[in-house]
């Protein structure tokens, strides 16, 4: 059965200790026909046990009902006060257990992503790799977006991505990527400058809301920098100019619509590809199609021919649906005996 949460059991312990004050008001007004207020006054004293002594002298009949509401009251309110002390012990050992998890899971990561920001575009940053299946932490300083992300299962971590020691609790220096999604261009510039300095490795994608910005963030160390506003409105000169290859972009890489998808392949040393020519790659079996190859410190080779020999180091750019790909990544990835 679902535990009933501390808000649930605050709500039912003062409606029990509301109808027992209603109880103990009327029943003193009916009885010995004092006023409600006397009632009332009656009642909170005899309830708490604070011993003032009886408003007016009371009946045979009042004197009962006295006791009687002693009896009751000193068993429920003793029971409210250690049902509630109970909820809220319970209450804080599962905020503690459930903290240690995260802290225990966040430990645990290793070539993952950090996300720094939550906001429209990161939210929308956290679709993405939730879809991909990939493990990631999000940095989030508003503490309501990071309760609710909490909530919906994401590892996240509370605090400001500029701060050296929020990113090392990221785990930066294992990670594989940092996004970084944050409000202003000052504050993304300060957090690839801090993550960079951190991990010289790690692969930092920086989002710029200005066009000055962009060459701030490479020179501030961000590998790929993105301009929602600037792709923004090419998508639409290009809705307006081009439509059907608007809508062709938009169902491969906008929606789920068609089972197809960009990935990217990397071909590492001693890969059973290296030296392959591309047609003798057997990679048109996967029902894929490499739409480019980025040889390792070389232009990128966009429509490369079947003779175009394939070389460790070479990242293969293909578009196909997600069983194709992962073939494709799986090939890639082995290597000769």
């Amino acid at each position: 059965m679902k535990q009933v949460s501390l808000r649930r059991r605050l709500l039912i312990q003062v409606a029990v200790a509301t109808i027992l004050l209603v109880i103990g008001t009327v029943g003193y007004h009916i009885i010995e026909g004092w006023s409600l207020f006397e009632g009332l006054y009656m009642t909170v004293i005899t309830l708490a046990t604070i011993g003032y002594g009886e408003v007016r002298v009371l009946s045979y009949e009042g004197r009962i009902f006295t006791m009687m509401l002693i009896m009751v009251g000193v068993i429920l309110v003793g029971y409210l006060i250690s049902n509630l002390t109970k909820a809220l012990i319970e209450n804080e050992i599962a905020a503690a257990l459930g903290r240690r998890k995260l802290y225990k899971d966040i430990s645990q990561l290793n070539d993952h992503f950090i996300l720094c920001g939550a906001g429209r575009v990161g939210a929308r940053v956290i679709d993405e790799l939730q879809k991909k299946g990939v493990d990631f932490v999000v940095i989030e300083r508003d503490e309501a977006t990071a309760e609710k992300l909490l909530q919906e299962g994401i590892l996240v971590l509370m605090g400001d991505a500029t701060s050296e020691t929020v990113l090392e609790g990221a785990r930066i220096r294992s990670a594989r990527t940092l996004i970084t999604a944050a409000s202003t261009d000052a504050e993304n510039v300060y957090i690839v400058l801090t993550a960079r300095g951190l991990n010289p490795d790690i692969y930092i994608v920086a989002r710029a809301n200005d066009v000055p910005a962009e060459r701030q963030l490479r020179r501030a160390g961000a590998n790929k920098v993105v301009s929602p506003v600037l792709i923004g409105s090419h998508r639409m000169a290009q809705a307006a100019l081009s439509p059907a290859v608007a809508d062709f972009i938009e169902l491969t890489t906008m929606t789920e619509s068609l089972d197809l998808f960009f990935d990217q392949a990397p071909i590492p040393p001693r890969s059973v590809l290296d030296g392959v020519k591309l047609k003798d790659s057997g990679i048109r079996a996967f029902q894929v199609m490499i739409v480019a190859i980025t040889p390792a410190g070389g232009a990128m080779i966009f429509n490369p021919d079947g003779e175009q020999t394939l070389r460790a180091g070479d990242l293969l750019i293909a578009i196909g649906d997600h069983a194709g790909l992962a073939r494709l990544a799986a090939r890639a990835a082995e290597l000769r005996r």
